[in-house]
């Protein structure tokens, strides 16, 4: 936890604290009777040691005669004011003590001795501590324990941390001498680690020669001043005193190789664990740090070295990083990854500890090269390609109050692995008794036990003991809360947790480790109340690696395939099981079982029946090389530098929380847009991709050798101080060339800046571009989107502008504008025709679109805080047709739209890109949506934001009071402590009727989304798949990519900008999601498709190269290169329709018809290609439709009349 506290002249802060405390004692009251979170009722809980009925029994010292008890001695240099890490617990081990076939068990003790226990059986264990070896009378502080059979006796041999006491460091390590006894060698094998802070250990083949070698993590002694937040240093090598890394020399000695190795570090560690997290057969390692230091991922060289690729393959770390563990939780065969943190799952507590940084605090530590952290449990999604998306937040895991050892496992043995994550801490620390903690940690440091002895008397004694939480995976990369329901329901601080089978009855136990009272079992009756089959292993390895630390296991059954690799160290402190466990639901047979030993050879088994252990051997293994991994043809091919594309896109610094502190998100990076059109008639597509205020973009031109090169003429850079975002190519003067539109906005500029004015560049037939000075009319507007339509079927090309924001004044509403093309000279017509449009909302895309059929074009809106909204041509007026549309319900933070006919059934369907729900905003609805407040709530002259969320069944503000205050300071005064602004409502905040007359915002759906056409003037809304979700959706292109006649959606997305209590929108890496021509989609993995979009993405584009015309698919990304990729197997038709034509009907062979229309601008801030691809043998004829109604046939048996 940040313990970052300025320091006082002492007796100044003691009469502070003294009058800090006097101002707290009639709040108390108040705080103890509006407190959300709910009182701790014990008849609610399960009785201990019994019969529950649930899925968990709760079983207590006094059942199983586990009497241990990690006590702690408070008073005067005994807290965590001497050490910070007086809090944080013991570790659990499991290891096979005497050779038999049940588990025991060994806890660390911090401030008592630890403790072996023997199980007898019927959940019942045995102390044989004090005649077993283990130290019984040292001063040590024990806090990691690492199962490991170091000597390759058959006999678990125990690895202990130890930690605080400067003169009791040294590391132990007990021998097994296999009649309950042990020795302790530590310093004889190399491995007592002196004058280590040790917290965990992990040991694994890392050079894969067959023996265990050993990653000891470790936190400095100088961590205090190194670990400021405000402090930071860029990440250098050779000062750092961290973690360790021993070789095992394979004589019964380790050899301390750490500099050697690339282990060279300065963490704050406390868990690490080892898998292979690239799937390269070659261990890597996860290390978990507190405060500052980002997680180490340490992957595998392959030559004895290890490099830390943390900031190249995560996008975001916990901040304070407690523990993890690695396993597979969605059944792709690939690792992944749950690291737990602070993030309290009640508003109250979260925004009284108030945990986060403030901005400055937050971009030193990121561009000091500490990475993107936040205070949040995290699940790493691995993405298959040495990559991870973190996607805790839409799967429901990202709170769960002060966390510790999360452990991935089938609880319920249903085929999926579920996560239990441990929590508590001894103390309740919030930021109101701030002064009062570093009063008595410098009261500690003077040794001044009268000043300190004051001091403890006025601290807050409560604890934060709450229950467990334990998620049951729902298949769907999302997980549901069970903690109650399954009984995991006791308040309870713990730290250290273990799973085993410990009753051998084929489900999972949990053992946890509390502080100041009896260790917990939570024994699993899944075989009682389910009955779901299951099948486990146990190994004997080779004889450098009896357990075969590091094997892996794939088994395939009915259900599908799971996939597990073989360790014990997870989670936090504590080694499981050593042995392997899958559920199989009710499946009756396992089909096939592939093992992986850990150097390489394999091992196959069919048809193993279920409710079995089945011990697995090495001598059985060959050299049989068995491929796990399907290989597919992608659909993608990466060729950005092949077509000479080297555009770069440069955003300018621009710090919009500065005039705008509490906007959620900056306004001024959301390019740049990309528009595709033949410019110099040659048959060939070129390209523009836009640019930011003093970078301008770029104009480029295929050349016949299928490159694209940079146009001599960039007229635009005469008007770099314009910011474009939507661009358009169209003919604005109808000469029957290309000219180029771009919107301007951005949000550095006052409302009235001249550089908002769009711009038009007239093309002289050559691709040469001049400024029209005439043709627009004089507006200044911060827009987004420009598309093009012929709204009054008049043969030319009219425009829609998306007005974005009003700078400085979020969240108004921006005037959305509609300029008539009056032969080459545009009027601004919106107060005639749509004067909705004058307050529409922030409108950020938009698509020119005939969604009733009646031959005239609409106008479909995307906008942050609005509906999709429908303004239907009521022929030369538009009216909001929204509600009847049956749209108006669906608010959100809608960013882009596209056009296609999805289900094959004639009409024009959408698909609409969200803000996703993968948001720190969570999963707003109906009932508990996102609002938004604006006003000038404090009578200043400025506008102030207040943005709520719903937790727990009430709506609180978002933001801290540390932010709210800094912006409207009245709230400091109304609010004096954390925790009185961390009670209240949103309503309390400003009073209700402040927030009547304030504008008001909601927001009820996150979900990205198809939204089909019902055929008579109505839309039926259904989100897209969840890995749509994972990010915010921006560019999109419906395009048939495996040529099944089907349109299919290619898209991708991501925000960094966000201000640094927000996590920014990261998790997407582009998607291919196939459509069923049905109106149904499933999305691929990238080992299908060979499509990656992983950066700040924007603008999506297809364009044709060559005159083969083939297709490219062209994307941008915000302050950084584009990028290109081709369609590896494009085996269609292609058709070049024209800006006259509205649509073109597709008649297939077997009666289905379906629409295309080639719109002019769609997606984000995008302008795709007119061509229509079809699959020509599944086509009967294709007839295009022109704005006077005029149809033509453009292909027909076989026969293209126009291309």
């Amino acid at each position: 936890m940040s313990r970052f506290i300025t320091r006082f002249n002492f007796g100044i802060l003691l009469v502070s604290v003294l009058l800090f405390v006097a101002s707290c004692t009639n709040f108390e009251k108040v705080y103890q009777k509006n407190f959300d979170f709910p009182a701790a009722d014990s008849s609610k809980f399960d009785k201990t040691d019994g019969n529950s009925g649930k899925m968990f029994d709760i079983l207590t010292g006094t059942s199983t005669g586990i009497n241990f008890i990690n006590q702690l001695k408070f008073g005067f240099l005994q807290d965590n004011n001497l050490y910070v890490n007086y809090y944080n617990g013991g570790g659990v081990g499991v290891m096979n003590v005497n050779g038999d076939s049940l588990p025991d068990l060994y806890f660390s003790g911090n401030q008592v001795p630890d403790a072996v226990y023997i199980n007898e059986g019927n959940m019942h264990f045995k102390d044989i501590s004090a005649n077993s070896g283990i130290f019984q009378k040292n001063k040590g502080w024990s806090t990691g324990v690492s199962v490991a059979d170091v000597n390759n006796d058959g006999y678990d041999d125990i690895y202990v941390c130890r930690s605080r006491w400067k003169d009791s460091l040294s590391n132990l390590l007990y021998i097994n001498k296999g009649n309950n006894t042990f020795t302790e060698v530590g310093k004889q094998y190399g491995v007592d680690c002196p004058d280590c802070y040790t917290m965990g250990a992990v040991f694994f083949d890392y050079d894969n020669d067959g023996d265990l070698d050993l990653y000891v993590k470790n936190h400095p002694s100088d961590w205090i001043e190194r670990m400021r937040f405000n402090n930071l240093e860029k990440v250098e090598k050779g000062t750092n005193q961290s973690d360790k890394f021993y070789r095992n020399d394979g004589n019964g000695h380790f050899t301390d190789m750490s500099k050697q190795a690339g282990i060279n570090n300065h963490g704050y560690g406390l868990a690490v664990c080892a898998a292979d997290l690239n799937d390269d057969g070659w261990q890597d390692i996860y290390g978990c740090n507190d405060f500052a230091m980002y997680d180490y991922v340490y992957m595998n060289n392959k030559n004895g070295t290890f490099a830390d690729e943390s900031r190249n393959i995560l996008n975001k770390t916990s901040m304070f990083s407690m523990g993890v563990d690695i396993a597979d939780f969605n059944n792709d065969g690939f690792q992944d990854i749950v690291t737990a943190d602070m993030r309290f799952n009640y508003s109250y507590v979260r925004r009284s500890f108030a945990l986060g940084l403030r901005r400055n605090e937050f971009n030193n530590m990121t561009t000091s090269g500490y990475g993107y952290q936040y205070v949040k449990n995290t699940l790493q999604l691995n993405n298959g390609d040495g990559t991870f998306s973190e996607i805790a937040n839409l799967a429901g895991t990202d709170a769960t109050d002060w966390s510790w050892g999360p452990l991935f496992a089938d609880f319920d043995n249903d085929g999926w692995k579920d996560v239990f994550i441990p929590n508590g801490y001894y103390r309740w620390l919030n930021v109101d008794e701030r002064e009062l903690y570093q009063a008595m940690k410098d009261a500690t440091r003077r040794k001044d036990s009268v000043a300190y002895n004051k001091l403890y008397k006025m601290v807050n004694k409560k604890k934060l003991e709450d229950p467990d939480f334990i998620f049951k995976n729902n298949h769907d990369l999302t997980f549901t809360d069970e903690s109650q329901t399954w009984g995991i329901n006791l308040p309870n601080i713990n730290h250290g947790a273990a799973f085993a089978d410990l009753d051998k009855d084929g489900d999972l136990d949990l053992i946890v480790s509390n502080t100041d009272r009896t260790p917990f079992i939570y024994r699993n009756n899944e075989e009682k109340l389910v009955g779901n089959n299951w099948i486990e292993f146990d190994f004997k390895g080779e004889s450098k690696n009896l357990n075969a630390i590091g094997a892996k296991v794939h088994i395939w059954s009915n259900s599908g395939m799971q996939f597990g690799e073989h360790h014990v160290v997870r989670g936090y402190q504590s080694s499981s099981e050593n042995f392997m466990h899958f559920g199989l639901a009710k499946d009756d047979s396992v089909k096939r079982v592939v093992v992986e030993w850990p150097d390489g050879k394999t091992e196959e088994l069919f048809n193993l029946k279920v409710n079995q252990l089945i011990a697995l051997n090495y001598k059985n293994a060959t050299n049989r090389k068995i491929d796990l991994h399907p290989k597919y043809n992608r659909m993608f091919t990466e060729s950005t530098d092949k077509l000479g594309i080297d555009y770069v896109h440069q955003e300018n610094d621009y710090e919009d929380f500065t005039k705008e502190l509490l906007l959620p998100h900056k306004l001024s990076r959301y390019g740049p847009g990309l528009a595709v059109a033949d410019v110099n008639n040659d048959g060939l597509e070129d390209f523009y991709v836009g640019g930011a205020q003093q970078h301008p973009g770029a104009l480029y031109l295929q050349a016949a050798n299928k490159k694209f090169e940079k146009a001599s003429q960039q007229p635009w850079d005469q008007d770099k101080m314009s910011e474009s975002l939507g661009v358009l190519f169209f003919d604005a003067d109808g000469d029957g060339d290309m000219d180029l539109y771009m919107a301007s906005g951005g949000n550095e500029y006052k409302a009235d800046d001249v550089n908002l004015e769009d711009l038009l560049y007239l093309n002289d037939g050559k691709g040469n571009f001049t400024r029209s000075a005439k043709a627009l009319p004089e507006e200044h507007i911060s827009n987004s989107c420009a598309v093009a339509g012929d709204f009054d079927n008049d043969g030319d090309l009219d425009l829609f502008l998306g007005g974005r924001v009003v700078p400085g004044n979020y969240p108004y509403p921006a005037k959305s504008t509609i300029l008539r093309n009056d032969k080459g000279t545009f009027k601004d017509v919106t107060s005639e025709i749509a004067p909705m449009l004058d307050k529409i909302g922030l409108v950020c895309g938009a698509i020119w679109s005939d969604y009733n059929s009646d031959g005239k074009l609409d106008i479909i809106i995307a906008g942050e805080w609005t509906p999709i909204t429908v303004l239907k041509n009521t022929g030369g007026k538009f009216e909001n047709a929204t509600k009847e549309a049956g749209l108006e319900n669906y608010t959100g933070w809608w960013n882009s739209i596209v056009a296609g006919d999805f289900d094959n059934d004639g009409d024009i369907d959408y698909v609409a890109g969200n803000e996703g729900l993968n948001s720190r905003y969570y999963k707003p609805t109906a009932t508990e949506p996102v609002e938004c407040y604006a006003a000038d709530f404090d009578k200043n002259g400025t506008n102030d934001l207040l943005m709520s969320v719903y937790n727990h069944g009430k709506a609180y503000p978002v933001k801290t009071r540390m932010t709210m205050a800094e912006q409207v300071p009245m709230l400091g005064k109304k609010f004096e402590l954390y925790k009185q602004f961390a009670l209240a409502t949103t309503p309390e905040v400003f009073g209700q009727e402040a927030l009547d007359k304030s504008y008001h915002l909601i927001a009820n759906t996150f979900a990205s989304s198809y939204i089909e056409n019902q055929g008579n003037g109505t839309f039926a809304v259904r989100p897209l798949p969840v890995e749509a979700q994972f990010s915010c959706l921006y560019g999109m292109v419906p395009y048939d990519v495996n040529n099944d006649g089907n349109l299919d959606i290619i898209a991708h997305g991501n925000f960094y900008n966000t201000e640094s209590e927000t996590e920014r929108d990261d998790a997407c890496i582009g998607l291919v999601m196939l459509g069923d021509g049905k109106g149904s989609f499933s999305s691929q993995s990238v080992q299908q498709t060979g499509f990656l979009s992983k950066k700040d993405a924007k603008a999506l584009a297809m364009i044709y190269v060559g005159k083969d015309d083939m297709p490219v698919l062209m994307g941008t990304n915000n302050n950084s290169k584009m990028f290109a990729y081709e369609i590896t197997n494009n085996a269609k038709n292609e058709i070049r329709l024209t800006e006259q034509d509205k649509y073109a009907d597709i008649f297939y062979k077997d009666s289905r018809k379906s629409r295309f229309e080639p719109n002019i601008g769609s997606g984000f801030l995008s302008e795709n290609s007119k061509m229509l691809s079809f699959m020509a043998p599944l086509v009967d004829k294709v007839v295009a439709t022109n704005y006077k109604g005029e149809q033509r046939v453009v292909y027909q048996s076989g026969v293209l009349a126009s291309k």
